[in-house]
């Protein structure tokens, strides 16, 4: 087992993450290291180890410095871990059990603690999205609303990642990207129960200040994949949705071939961009190839979706029904 830990620049914690893997680690795994070259050398922090390496390379970014280390990596699963966070003990073990379960599954994920230095708070969005990824009990289900694995939490099979390409440098987040390609390639999300990792929020994380972290980018690639794979072919769609969300999504199926036949609003009556608008009840009548369901105000999609469970209980969710938002 191999961890791939990418750094620049990030001395004030390196220690901490470095020491969590290799108290997580067995005799035989090993702790990349992968320098992406740091004004002072990181090796110069850390203690030596047998199964530490570190490997320096220039500044060529988040994604070269992963490929760098996948490329270096021995070992047959490959684990995540970011340098400013901290693995919690078990991890891997529970991971490998994961994995092992299922051969379908190319990734394992698990639940995160956020913390932040002392006399800062977390910002509301992070809180809210460590939230939903703790509370997610099937990864795959939540793969059209945002990215459902931290990226630092995860446990990957090493020939699933090499067999869609690895991760890919773009104006996109290559983790998500990568999620998104493993999924369409026929392998499997999971996640074990628990929380795994603790992970800092800083005004610093690439999640912040790195464009290709932008909202606009993760709805890009997740249209290109339902686009690809559950959109491939003409449909008939409906949407679930309010006015904000709801008719970009319309404008766009429409855009790519589809039917809208019906949104679906709890005020209905009259049309949103041509279609009708209908009561959720109305549901229960309507003929649609898939449901799509369009709803970001927090707590609607869980109400939503036992809505969905009373309406049409026959209908099953990554199947006859996804959310996106």
């Amino acid at each position: 087992m191999s961890w791939i830990i990418p750094v620049r620049d990030g001395t004030a914690w390196i220690r901490d993450a470095v020491a969590s893997a290799l108290a997580d680690s067995g005799d035989t795994d090993e702790v990349l290291v992968i320098d992406d070259g740091s004004t002072v050398p990181v090796a110069t922090h850390l203690e030596p180890d047998p199964r530490l390496r570190v490997l320096r390379t220039d500044r060529n970014g988040i994604v070269r410095a992963l490929e760098w280390g996948r490329h270096h990596a021995r070992g047959r699963y490959l684990a995540r871990l970011d340098a400013d966070d901290v693995t919690l003990p078990g991890r891997i073990e529970a991971q490998i059990d994961r994995l092992e379960s299922d051969p379908r599954l190319a990734v394992v994920g698990g639940g995160a603690e956020l913390f932040s230095e002392a006399g800062a708070s977390p910002g509301q969005g992070m809180l809210e999205y460590v939230a939903w990824i703790n509370g997610l009990t099937h990864p795959e289900l939540g793969l059209f609303v945002d990215a459902p694995l931290f990226h630092p939490a995860v446990l990957m099979r090493a020939d699933s990642i090499q067999a869609v390409g690895g991760y890919r440098d773009g104006d996109f987040p290559e983790d998500y990207d990568l999620w998104l390609r493993l999924w369409s390639g026929g392998y499997g999300l999971a996640a074990v129960p628990t929380k795994v990792v603790r992970i800092r929020d800083h005004g610093e994380r690439l999640t912040r200040r790195d464009p290709r972290y932008r909202r606009e980018a993760f709805e890009d690639l997740k249209r290109i994949t339902l686009s690809n794979s559950l959109l491939r072919s003409p449909k008939r769609v409906a949407v679930w949705c309010g006015p904000r969300f709801g008719k970009p999504w319309i404008r766009w199926l429409k855009s790519r071939g589809h039917e809208v036949v019906v949104a679906i609003d709890l005020h209905a009556g009259g049309s949103r961009v041509g279609v009708p608008v209908i009561a959720p009840d109305e549901l229960k009548t309507t003929d649609c190839d898939l449901l799509l369901v369009a709803v970001g105000r927090r707590g609607a999609r869980e109400l939503i979706r036992d809505s969905i469970r009373q309406i049409r209980p026959e209908w099953v969710e990554g199947m006859n029904w996804w959310a996106v938002r």
